[in-house]
């Protein structure tokens, strides 16, 4: 870790803005190979962050990185599977990951944000990326491949960080995305998400836990259902963001208003008899994404380069291989001497492709006249594939047909097909 106390002037090969688990995989990767990192992050970990459900894909990156027994010392409840709950109230067999890949490697975790990301970040220190942290990036002052200069905010003092090459890791605040503005929001979609935490002093959740997906009547929205452990449950509604903001005058009472009129929700809560603590945190869940990953000097990760509806918990994972991907490419860059657009990017047209196919079966979830049980009954031999999608299995992966086949038997439904 850098002292606050040094120069005002650093010089690195690299610098990473963002301290969450994109930019903690990218400065391992970078640090690793023998280069100079320097990592900067707003806030002081261990800190909160939303997003607790991982996907089993995870476990590729996590295995790379070394530090999967780390994560299961932290112990973590064991995520198993995943269950859906219609508009309705009518919950589906809860879908378990090994009963599709028997591996171990088909389950994973829900996790604490605030004990996962600071042991990525410990994780880069120990690669010997110079980490920072309670420092703020203010500007990009120069930009110019080789030599860029930006001014950040350690603490109240001004300092100038000049790096080879930028990884813009910064999250939402996509820093440099919106500085060479090229973020746009995607319009089908516009959600807003709101959540809380639900505690009691059994322990009701076991070791092994499946995610629980609830859909609402109002709002096209959802909930989410996740233990973290034994004893606390994250609880979260996603929908649309004028319909939900208009419903009350503040986001407790929007949230416990959508809680009391869904009958599925409110059972799972009183049953367990938890009594919900903090605040109730909102944030804008709309989908965006850069028009481009990458320029010359620099290249943007996880959800700095973009976001996509958090129903099948994606982030986590997109964050993970972003990072690993363009940590490669920063790689290779400085051993070749080609920190180019094109070299920083080469990675994404690839990645682009595998990301659609989650993007289409988010657009599924959306689809009020498609059900997956009703597919995979008429379309059993396509089981395994969506047991892929739920994983997050998708990178490296052969090509899928699974969305061709679903268009192909849409078009065989009549309108009373839908209505059943």
């Amino acid at each position: 870790m850098i002292n606050h106390s040094d120069s005002d002037h650093i010089l690195c090969d690299c610098l990473v803005i963002g301290g969450g688990p994109a930019g903690s995989v990218s400065a391992s990767i970078v640090a690793s190979a023998g280069h100079d990192v320097v990592q900067i992050e707003r806030e002081v970990h261990p800190r909160p962050h939303v997003g607790e459900s991982l996907m089993p894909a995870t476990n590729d990156v996590l295995e790379r990185l070394g530090i999967q027994k780390r994560i299961e010392q932290l112990r973590f409840p064991r995520k198993v599977g995943v269950q859906f709950v219609n508009a309705s109230g009518k919950a589906s067999m809860p879908f378990y990951f090994r009963k599709h890949d028997d591996r171990p490697d088909s389950e994973t975790w829900h996790v604490d944000r605030a004990k996962l990301d600071h042991c990525l970040f410990d994780l880069a220190a120990e690669h010997g990326t110079r980490t920072m942290q309670s420092v703020r990036f203010l500007r990009l002052d120069r930009d110019e491949p080789g030599n860029h200069e930006v001014v950040v905010d350690d603490n109240g003092k001004i300092r100038r960080i000049n790096a080879k090459v930028l990884i813009d890791a910064s999250g939402q605040q996509s820093v440099l995305a919106k500085h060479f503005r090229i973020k746009n929001t995607e319009p089908n979609r516009k959600n807003v998400g709101i959540w809380t935490y639900y505690r009691t002093e059994k322990e009701v959740f076991a070791d092994k836990t499946i995610t629980i997906i609830a859909k609402t009547k109002e709002a096209n929205g959802w909930y989410w259902l996740i233990p973290v452990d034994s004893k606390t449950l994250s609880v979260g509604l996603v929908g649309d963001v004028k319909t939900i903001q208009s419903s009350a005058s503040t986001n407790e009472k929007r949230f416990l208003l959508y809680v009391s009129k869904n009958e599925f929700v409110d059972n799972y809560i009183k049953s367990r008899e938890l009594t919900q603590f903090g605040e109730f945190i909102a944030a804008k869940d709309f989908s965006y994404s850069a028009s481009q990953p990458s320029g010359d000097g620099w290249v943007l990760t996880g959800d700095a380069l973009g976001f996509i509806d958090p129903v099948y918990s994606t982030g986590v994972l997109l964050a993970l291989k972003t990072g690993e991907l363009a940590g490669d490419a920063v790689v290779a860059g400085l051993e070749k001497g080609d920190l180019s657009k094109q070299q920083l990017g080469s990675w994404y047209p690839k990645y682009s492709e595998k990301v659609d196919l989650l993007r289409n079966l988010v657009d599924l979830f959306y689809d009020r006249e498609f059900s997956f049980g009703k597919f995979i009954s008429d379309n059993p031999d396509c089981s395994y594939q969506l047991a892929d999608l739920l994983m997050g299995r998708v990178f490296g992966k052969p090509s899928t047909d699974f969305f061709e086949k679903v268009l192909a038997w849409k078009k065989t439904l009549t309108h009373s097909d839908y209505s059943k």
